[in-house]
C-alpha cells in the first residue's frame, strides 16, 4: 500500500538553440526543485509523471524517451525522479513548449548544481553526463 503523500517527480531534457541541454525545473524562493505530483491510488508513478508532463508542456509524448530512473531523499523521503529526454529537430526554443504561465523553466545544469545536492539523488545520475 503506498503510504497518504507518495510523490513522484520528473524532469525533462531538451536541446536549446545552441545545442546544449536544459533541464526542466520549477522555481522556489531559494533555487529549484523538480516539477512534482501525488500518486493516485490505482495509477504507477510513471503513469501519474506522464499526466502531469502532459499539464505541464506541449510535446508529442510519442517523443519522449525515458533516460533515467533514479530516487531522491528530500526532508527524509524517497521520492523516485523520472528523466526524461524530448528530441524534436523543429523545436525553436525549449520556452514554446511549456503550458500557460506557469513556475516552470529551462536551465543548464551548472545552475541547478544546488538542486541536485538538496535532493540528495542516490548514486551517480547518469543524466548529468548528457
Amino acid at each position: 500500500m503506498i503510504k497518504e503523500n507518495h510523490y513522484v517527480a520528473s524532469t525533462i531534457l531538451v536541446k536549446d538553440k545552441d545545442g546544449r541541454y536544459v533541464f526542466l525545473v520549477k522555481e522556489e524562493e531559494d533555487g529549484y526543485s523538480f516539477p512534482a505530483s501525488v500518486v493516485e491510488p490505482e495509477k504507477t508513478g510513471l503513469a501519474c509523471v506522464i499526466n502531469r508532463v502532459k499539464e505541464i508542456v506541449d510535446i508529442d509524448i510519442e517523443k519522449l524517451e525515458l533516460n533515467e530512473l533514479t530516487n531522491a531523499i528530500v526532508d527524509d523521503d524517497r521520492i523516485p525522479l523520472f528523466v526524461f529526454i524530448y528530441e524534436d529537430d523543429y523545436l525553436e526554443a525549449p520556452e514554446h513548449l511549456l503550458i500557460d504561465d506557469n513556475d516552470l523553466s529551462w536551465v543548464h545544469s551548472e545552475n541547478i548544481v544546488s538542486t541536485l545536492e538538496d535532493w540528495k539523488i542516490s548514486g551517480v545520475p547518469q543524466f548529468l553526463f548528457i
